[in-house]
């Protein structure tokens, strides 16, 4: 129970014939306490309190809500949708607060203040008023967006329907999901309809769905008669539109045969019957369907924060990634994460026991190449995703194999940790004239300091920076603890924490350059804390805090040319 009901009960009590009296136990909601009933112009509303209140908010309800009767921000349940926090410890404050809230929202309603609202949110609105819950759908609409009336694919789990623009998407999609192809993706029906409708016009049945795409869309109705016309006992219509803000909206409707007595689909001929007399025969054989308005999601409602037309941009590129260690793997999921669509990974190793803390990969990888380990987990993660593949090889005998994939690329990225095996790189792409940029990223000793250095096919070289050992001319870290006296690297000094920003730093300058934001030759690096240095027992170089400036305490980014005098 909430803190002092009696002094709450004293204050409804002083709203005179408004209150109504208390909620029965058994009329509240879920996970509800306690609650009050009074009356607002006529209508009768309820708030309600959890077990956490007055440090919670209050709930307020609409009672007697129907869609026929919608309102803008107020869900299926009558829940008013209120953004006012609890004024904690006091329980009359945070309901005087949660009332004044709602008797302004339902003021507001009622002069259609807010009425845009259901097609600036119509996806929230549709996915409140779903009339099926265990069938979710899935859009994933493509370039062409909501721009015509189009027959795109679908294929389906118990639970799941996935609408993808094409059957090559579809079947991509499923085979890198499932690890098959799908056996019958289903032909579905996309109509852009305007305006969208609100919830008091969402289609109850066949004839509502066809009445509403006649009047909203250019040719829907063509394709709601093609989509019937074999006489399927299921199909499914995505209706898109455009909110006043320009957000595409998706919204998808199942189609099914009637039942019969047994519960089971009507026969065709039973289906047909009488269509030969009718009208309009295609639209009177679609209307016998029953519908079922479907809970609709976007499989891109994750798209990274870049503008529209970067990410389109970004979809097209083509990445080589040398080396998918613990950097290098990181920074080939990141990169499909922010909209990369077509990756080649190419690393010689597989995954040790060492690995798998710091690594992109687990304990169930371990044993396997790390290449193609890592491209087919990209592909479970992103089923969406347009191409990545692995080859469990050296860069040099990659590029032998396959010179045109590394002439037609747009960037490398070289993440091998590897002086000897980064210089490989750079030889063998002067040897082939690539005129890809390439990104160099590494770390130095416990992770202290990591770099990423941008480089065109002309001007300034990896080799610039280091002498012919392989030390670097201007290293971050000196000293520190040694590494465990051991053959092979059998364990590392670094985790996935200290990882964490060198793959941020090689990203960030993978994508800023794909963007055509920065320009080769170019050098970004990310320097660790005061605390991590003294851990590690280490300090920073006098030649780079001469040249660059002595770190703060907090470490932090640097920027410059990758030039040596």
């Amino acid at each position: 129970m909430p803190p002092d009901p009696p002094k709450l009960d004293d204050w409804f009590a002083g709203l005179g014939d408004d209150f109504l009296g208390r909620v029965p136990s058994g009329s509240l909601r879920a996970g509800m306490v306690d609650g009050w009933r009074l009356r607002w112009r006529e209508r009768q509303l309820e708030l309600q309190v959890d077990g956490d209140f007055p440090f919670s908010a209050a709930r307020v309800y609409l009672n007697g809500y129907t869609r026929a009767q919608a309102q803008p921000h107020i869900e299926k349940n009558g829940k008013l949708c209120l953004g006012g926090k609890p004024v904690p410890g006091d329980c009359i404050a945070t309901v005087r607060r949660a009332l004044s809230e709602a008797f302004r929202l339902l003021g507001e309603n009622e002069t259609k203040l807010h009425d845009d609202d259901f097609r600036e949110d119509f996806g929230l609105y549709w996915l409140n008023w779903s009339t099926k819950t265990d069938l979710i759908a899935e859009v994933l609409p493509g370039p062409e967006g909501t721009t015509r009336c189009r027959l795109v694919r679908a294929v389906q789990t118990k639970n799941q329907v996935f609408v993808l623009p094409t059957k090559a998407d579809a079947a991509r999609f499923w085979t890198n999901r499932t690890g098959s192809a799908p056996k019958w993706p289903k032909t579905t029906a996309l109509i852009p309809i305007d305006p969208l409708p609100a919830p008091d016009r969402y289609p109850d049945t066949a004839a509502d769905l066809w009445a509403l795409v006649a009047v909203r869309s250019r040719h829907g109705t063509d394709l709601l008669a093609r989509l019937v016309d074999n006489d399927p006992k299921e199909a499914f219509v995505v209706l898109a539109g455009r909110a006043p803000s320009g957000r595409e909206h998706y919204a998808a409707v199942r189609l099914r045969r009637p039942l019969d007595r047994a519960g089971l689909p009507v026969k065709k001929r039973v289906l047909r019957q009488g269509l030969e007399s009718a009208e309009d025969p295609l639209r009177t054989l679609f209307s016998r369907f029953r519908v079922e308005r479907l809970a609709t999601h976007r499989l891109d409602a994750a798209s990274s924060r870049l503008p529209e037309g970067v990410q389109r941009q970004m979809a097209a590129v083509r990445v080589i990634i040398v080396g998918c260690g613990a950097l290098g793997s990181g920074v080939a999921r990141m990169l499909a994460q922010a909209g990369a669509e077509h990756l080649v990974l190419v690393d010689p190793d597989s995954l040790g026991w060492e690995n798998i803390r710091r690594h992109e990969l687990g304990a169930s990888f371990v044993g396997h190449g790390k290449a193609k380990s890592l491209a087919a987990a990209i592909r479970a993660a992103l089923p969406m995703i347009g191409f990545v593949e692995g080859h469990q090889k050296t860069f040099a005998t990659f590029a032998r194999e396959y010179p045109a994939v590394v002439e037609e690329a747009d960037l490398i990225v070289s993440c091998t940790g590897d002086w000897a095996a980064d210089a490989s790189v750079e030889h063998t792409l002067a040897r082939l004239k690539c005129r890809a940029s390439v990104i160099y990223g590494w770390m130095e000793a416990h992770a202290l300091a990591s770099h990423a250095v941008l480089l065109g096919s002309q001007g300034a070289r990896l080799s610039d920076g280091f002498d012919e050992h392989g030390n670097p001319r201007l290293p971050v870290v000196v000293d520190g603890k040694p590494p465990p006296p051991e053959c092979a690297g059998a364990s590392t000094t670094f985790g996935a924490v200290e990882l964490a920003h060198a793959q941020a730093l090689v990203v960030r300058v993978a994508v800023d350059a794909l963007r055509g934001l920065e320009a080769p030759p170019a050098w970004h690096s990310w320097i660790a804390d005061a605390v991590a240095f003294k851990e590690a027992e280490a300090s920073v170089t006098s030649g780079w805090a001469a040249v660059r400036g002595q770190p703060g305490d907090m470490g932090g980014l640097f920027v410059g040319d990758w030039s040596f005098s």
